[in-house]
């Protein structure tokens, strides 16, 4: 059975951002976000999204949001045609999944897949075959670590103000592996014995 994956970066009091932007610029820290989500798809919600600017390249972006015409409509230049699946005989097969809107993003270099959706429940890991990483902001995280098996967690190694926080998480995760430890921070990989599944 296929689960969520979280990645994410903290400081030791739990701030994961301040004004929609992360608080701290720790260059080896994006190459590691980078090499783990590149090739699969990274899960986020409408305000993280929005302060990206864009999609991740070389990565589906799969973004969740209650009001997904809004968030076309408030960002034109950032999206191309896209369909909405009503269902019904004449829409392909490889196009009958759960999600809200399919939305294709053309590039000069290639083509970009931005997947909308308007609720969790609409969102099953089953459905795709790479990983979904669960990348922010606070609520998606709240909502969705429960159903994560594993936990990429980097702990910046200082306090900062901010006004999101990462949700409490070790009574549900068990450390497996300190993947690097610098001065600066360390990335640890967490795993969740007992997963809730759909």
């Amino acid at each position: 059975m296929r689960h969520f994956k979280a990645i994410a970066a903290m400081s030791l009091n739990r701030v994961i951002g301040d004004g929609n932007a992360i608080p701290w610029h720790l260059p080896e820290d994006f190459k590691w976000f980078k090499r783990m989500t590149t090739g699969n798809i990274a899960l986020m919600g409408r305000k993280t999204f929005e302060s990206l600017g864009r999609p991740l390249p070389n990565r589906r972006n799969l973004v969740l949001t209650r009001h997904p015409q809004k968030l076309i409509h408030d960002h034109p230049d950032m999206f191309g045609e896209f369909h909405e699946w009503r269902g019904g005989r004449d829409v392909g097969e490889e196009l009958k999944r759960r999600y809200q809107l399919f939305i294709p993003r053309l590039k000069a270099r290639g083509r970009e897949d931005l997947l909308l959706f308007k609720s969790l429940d609409l969102v099953d890991p089953e459905e795709f075959d790479c990983d979904i990483f669960v990348c922010g902001g606070a609520q998606i995280y709240g909502q969705l670590l429960p159903r994560c098996s594993d936990l990429y967690l980097t702990v910046v190694k200082r306090e900062v103000d901010g006004d999101a926080t990462f949700p409490v998480f070790e009574d549900q995760f068990e450390l497996v592996e300190t993947v690097r430890e610098e001065d600066e921070f360390a990335i640890r990989h967490y795993r969740n014995p007992d997963p809730v599944s759909g």
